[in-house]
């Protein structure tokens, strides 16, 4: 009886442990101590390992402090021990929308089917039809949960949201937008309002919606403020106010820009980049008044060493540089003297003292050897001196010492200059994520991050997300939204967005360009005249001298585009893209040394430059030369000074030497070192497929090449080739209709990219499936382009054959 007595004591006392975590934690997250809230929670889940509701409030609170990798886990380990928590299931596919929507439709559905009339289950429905761009879908979801649940403010919330995308989508097509839709969307948000007293999102949407609603300024207003006063504590208020700046900074209302910044001080006093924005309205609104802000913030926080910070940023942007640095001097010595040092060392690097930075960390690292500071100036050095591989690894270590925002965002642009994509998007989002930096800087970044990957429909997400949040654009903000509307397809938008830029009574030159560049075939005196504009303000521009040269030579004036790039010289040395221009220009003149000289230069200057290595190459080939060529290019290549794209061309010459073993040999190689490579796996599925040989892996490289490079001709031919040679004829007629297709549209401005090899790929495709005389006009079309192309006598005999009836298939 003793034993079982000790055994019911020591229940007895860890459950009233677990329920004392409990109460503790409930009280701390009433406090908004979201970090003591944690570890009593994670001591009560200790305590009882089985328990979902203790994984559910730990997922909860991840989910307040923007940490939806930790909440999802917690989110799926409630439905692990508890299948039927449909809450967990409902919060987990809100996090995975856009991430993982197989998994939120998964986790939606099952919801559905254990409870048909669950209302938010028809939300989350309706917010994956919208994370997958499909309104319609969305609407009728968000219907069945108002008609489910009349009284559900989120349900309301939702509809109003679906119209609003509904809004955007008639927006971007240039549509007209009937009045019923913004009266549809301001009815659901006005429910919304009712159901949620003292909620500010429902309101703050109708702020939104009234902003791109012609005529309700004054409704927007209105809208925003009463999200502030019917905001229930302090930090409500603040994001209310926050959500009211994106309003105001577009319609640069001042006065009301300067009230919400005003709140948002008040209500969150460590919002420190609030403080800098109010100073910096102040200050352009008086001279003066931004130091008088400062001097609030510094009286309210005088220990907050961001706010020295910040002090210290606002009067090097007034070019009060000599101030700036001795205010953070002042902090050196300080309890945050680390913090007071890195920042000097930033702005020595901004003002370009390279010097001057060095000297400061070298100060830093003897004062403060471990701190997690130094390892952020150190990386800040590194990404200034363009060492972005130690730079990333410098700022890494930082991170695993101290998570801020700068510091991921620093990360971000490291790994942009890298080229490494995925780990660049990463660093950006966990920075949205923390905080504490510009938004408008955080969403640039991303923005070019996602341009950067070809990663499109996500460039435009966060522009329209700058747009909404932040309020206001710069012009190459704008021009990047442009450029990506072009990019798919969007041509009606984007065109727009460029008229607004060109609208200005000074367009920057990038807008002139990229108009010239994307509409010269529709408008081409309009597109000329811009070209001419920009090369007024700036001869050397190599983009607006590539597209004028191009025109001059259509137009055959070689000696005009000579002359535009030699006036670009008189500016300065030209840089290797110029110099490479020179040498094309040149070329097409068949002036050989001219052009070899100037392309060796542009070579010499930049080895990685796109073309250059081509074009030398194609010099020695036009002169006969592809001995000297080849030679050339294997001396640069055993002295390591041949890049991968470089071997690629050295391969591509051995085959037009008929060396097919030595490219084939060299292309591997390639490959092997760099599997990003589409022309080097396009050219060895052509290789294999014309052997016979490997004819699956051959398949392969071309799908894959084709992945890469869409838009390329020459890839869709060699895929189509693979085909023909695995005796699939169908797909391979489709490559190579769209090899021409792609060869057409090129031809606009290069008449040789119509190839005959194309047309008689086609042919061949064409007698294999019995269309003899479609086959006969393909044969005829490669001949009247050339009549000496490679396999010319072959069409001449197929031709004759087809005519006579005595071809057959092969």
């Amino acid at each position: 009886m003793l034993f079982v007595a000790a055994g019911l004591g020591a229940c007895s006392s860890k459950e009233s442990k677990f329920k004392r975590h409990m109460e503790r934690a409930a009280e701390f997250t009433e406090q908004d101590q979201t970090k003591e809230a944690l570890l009593e929670l994670r001591s009560a889940l200790q305590l009882d390992p089985k328990s979902a509701e203790v994984n559910y409030q730990i997922a909860e609170l991840f989910r307040k402090e923007n940490r939806p990798a930790d909440a999802a886990f917690h989110y799926r380990e409630t439905t692990r021990l508890d299948p039927t928590r449909s809450d967990a299931a409902l919060a987990e596919a809100k996090l995975t929308l856009f991430d993982d929507p197989a998994r939120a439709e998964e986790l939606i559905e099952g919801v559905l089917q254990r409870e048909p009339n669950n209302a938010i289950a028809y939300v989350r429905r309706s917010e994956l039809a919208l994370a997958k761009s499909n309104s319609a879908d969305a609407l009728t979801a968000a219907l069945t949960a108002t008609e489910l649940d009349p009284k559900s403010g989120r349900a309301f919330m939702q509809l109003g949201i679906v119209h609003l995308a509904r809004l955007r989508e008639r927006a971007l097509k240039n549509e007209e937008t009937p009045e019923a839709l913004y009266q549809d969307a301001e009815k659901a948000f006005q429910r919304a309002a009712e159901l949620y007293p003292t909620g500010i999102q429902p309101r703050i949407e109708l702020g939104r919606l009234y902003s791109v609603w012609a005529g309700h300024g004054e409704q927007a207003k209105a809208a925003y403020r009463s999200a502030i006063d019917n905001a229930s504590d302090a930090r409500h208020r603040a994001r209310a106010a926050s959500a009211a700046l994106g309003f105001a900074n577009a319609t640069n209302d001042q006065e009301f820009l300067k009230s919400a910044l005003e709140v948002i001080v008040d209500s969150v006093p460590e919002r420190i980049d609030a403080w800098a924005e109010l100073a910096s309205l102040e200050e352009r609104r008086q001279a003066g008044a931004g130091d008088a802000v400062y001097k609030r913030l510094l009286e309210k926080r005088p220990d907050d060493i961001e706010a020295h910070v910040r002090y210290a940023g606002f009067l090097y942007s007034r070019d009060r540089r000599d101030e700036a640095f001795a205010h953070l001097e002042s902090q050196a010595n300080g309890p945050n003297g680390a913090v007071a040092l890195e920042q000097t060392a930033a702005m020595r690097i901004r003002s370009r003292d390279l010097t001057g930075a060095r000297e400061t960390v070298d100060r830093l690292v003897k004062a403060h050897p471990t701190h997690p500071r130094t390892e952020l100036a150190k990386g800040r050095i590194e990404l200034a001196e363009n060492r972005v591989d130690e730079a990333a690894a410098t700022l890494r270590r930082y991170i695993g010492m101290e998570d801020t925002a700068e510091g991921q965002h620093l990360l971000a642009n490291a790994e942009l200059r890298r080229g490494n994509y995925p780990a660049a998007v990463a660093a950006i989002d966990r920075a949205l994520e923390l905080g504490g930096t510009s938004l408008a800087a955080a969403l640039r970044l991303k923005a070019t991050i996602h341009s950067a990957a070809g990663d499109h429909p996500q460039t435009l997400q966060t522009l329209n997300r700058m747009q909404r949040d932040v309020g206001r654009m710069r012009s190459s903000d704008k021009l990047l939204l442009a450029q990506t509307l072009y990019a798919m397809n969007r041509r009606p938008r984007a065109k727009a967005v460029l008229e607004e830029l060109l609208a200005d009574e000074k367009p920057p030159v990038a807008a002139l360009v990229e108009f010239a560049q994307r509409e010269i075939q529709r408008e081409p005196q309009r597109a000329r005249a811009y070209l001419e504009q920009a090369l007024v303000r700036q001869p050397s521009h190599p983009q607006a001298l590539r597209l004028m040269a191009q025109i001059e030579l259509g137009a055959g004036r070689p000696a005009d585009a000579l002359a535009r790039i030699d006036k670009a010289a008189e500016q300065g040395p030209l840089p290797p893209a110029l110099l490479l221009l020179r040498a094309q220009v040149l070329a097409s003149q068949k002036d050989w040394v001219g052009a070899e000289e100037e392309a060796r230069r542009a070579f010499a200057a930049a080895p990685t430059l796109p073309g250059a290595l081509e074009l030398l190459a194609n010099i020695y080939v036009a002169q006969g030369r592809l001995d000297e060529a080849i030679a050339s290019f294997v001396e640069a290549e055993k002295a390591g000074a041949l890049p991968a794209s470089g071997q690629q061309l050295l391969a591509r010459l051995y085959l037009q030497a008929g060396r097919t073993a030595e490219a084939k040999a060299l292309y591997e190689k390639v490959l092997a070192a760099r599997a990003d490579m589409p022309g080097a796996k396009n050219d060895l599925a052509w290789i294999l497929a014309q052997e016979g040989a490997e004819l699956d892996r051959a398949l392969t490289l071309a799908q894959e090449a084709q992945q890469a490079e869409p838009e390329s001709p020459e890839v869709a031919d060699t895929l189509g080739y693979v085909y023909f040679q695995k005796g699939l004829h169908d797909p391979a007629l489709e490559q190579f209709k769209y090899a021409i297709e792609l060869a057409q549209r090129r031809a606009r401005n290069d008449a040789a990219a119509e190839r005959p090899d194309y047309h008689y790929h086609k042919g061949l495709a064409l007698q294999s499936l019995g269309r003899a005389e479609e086959a006969a006009d393909a044969f005829g079309r490669a001949l009247s382009l050339d009549g000496d192309f490679a396999q010319a006598d072959d069409a001449r005999r197929r031709l004759e054959a087809t005519k006579s009836g005595a071809a057959g298939p092969g």
